[in-house]
């Protein structure tokens, strides 16, 4: 199987950027599961079924390589304030888009703000629909090929990969950086049963850039760590418990999600 054609078929497909990563134990997964640990309880479910993110083999047993894909879907120029008018009325947006809000007094206040991410059809049916696409095409061009798709829900290190395969680098808001794509970016891959070259992990870093943690009103960030306990996108999106009043004075009109630390990332504004 042909690497570069793999990857030219996951463009094909509609992702912005796509490599190759090993499939074998990740490193990272000790620090991950420290960070679990000190999670707050609507995020207990990462604890799940911890040894298959430690190798995606354990999650696919015939796995060989991984194909891990980035999708964009928020560019420099795109105006906000006009996507989020388009809209409507948030509460009734989310309900009308599938997707539950935690805090409906934070969307009832005016000029409540919804996450850039959330502004487009849920992410999770778009991008398994892209990567069955690309999978489909590769086993019609490799016929001995087989595969298992991830977004989002299942027990993998997405990010980790991601960053292994050449997609960018780890910034310190704990998202994936990219210097041509930023980081408003949808993660996904597809286990492969097929041995594949890796690509070289980019050898990056935000050097001495700190805007995203100066812009983050609770001080939730950490030079590449999150306390998810001050999040405002865990407290609006993922905890079925009240917000704070603390946080919920800071969310700077924030309702559902966040997007204030990518918003300062220089790499958002070319």
């Amino acid at each position: 199987m042909n690497k570069a054609r793999v990857k030219a078929i996951a463009l094909a497909c509609g992702a912005s950027a796509a490599g190759i990563a090993g499939a074998a134990d990740l490193e990272e997964f000790e620090r991950f599961s420290e960070t679990v640990k000190a999670a707050p309880g609507g995020l207990a479910y990462l604890g799940r079924d911890p040894l298959k993110r430690k190798n995606i083999k354990n999650w696919f047993p015939a796995a060989g390589s991984v194909l891990v894909c980035a999708f964009r879907y928020w560019e420099p120029g795109m105006d906000y304030a006009a996507e989020l008018a388009k809209a409507g009325e948030p509460a009734s947006y989310l309900k009308r888009t599938g997707r539950k809000a935690h805090q409906p007094e934070l969307l009832a206040a005016p000029g409540a703000k919804i996450s850039r991410y959330a502004l487009c059809r849920d992410y999770h049916l778009t991008v398994k629909e892209k990567l069955a696409a690309a999978l489909e095409a590769i086993k019609k061009e490799f016929p001995a090929s087989e595969g298992k798709s991830f977004c989002d829900t299942s027990p993998v290190m997405e990010k980790e990969l991601a960053r292994l395969a050449g997609l960018g680098f780890r910034g310190k808001n704990t998202l994936l950086l990219s210097r041509e794509l930023g980081s408003y970016l949808f993660l996904g891959g597809i286990a492969l049963n097929i041995e594949l070259e890796p690509d070289a992990p980019i050898v990056d870093s935000c050097g001495a850039c700190d805007l995203c943690l100066k812009a983050c009103p609770t001080g939730a960030l950490k030079a590449g760590a999150l306390d998810a306990g001050l999040c405002l996108s865990y407290w609006t999106t993922q905890s079925k418990e009240k917000i704070p009043p603390a946080i919920a004075a800071k969310t700077c009109g924030y309702a559902y999600g966040c997007d204030l630390c990518q918003e300062a990332c220089p790499l958002n504004k070319k």
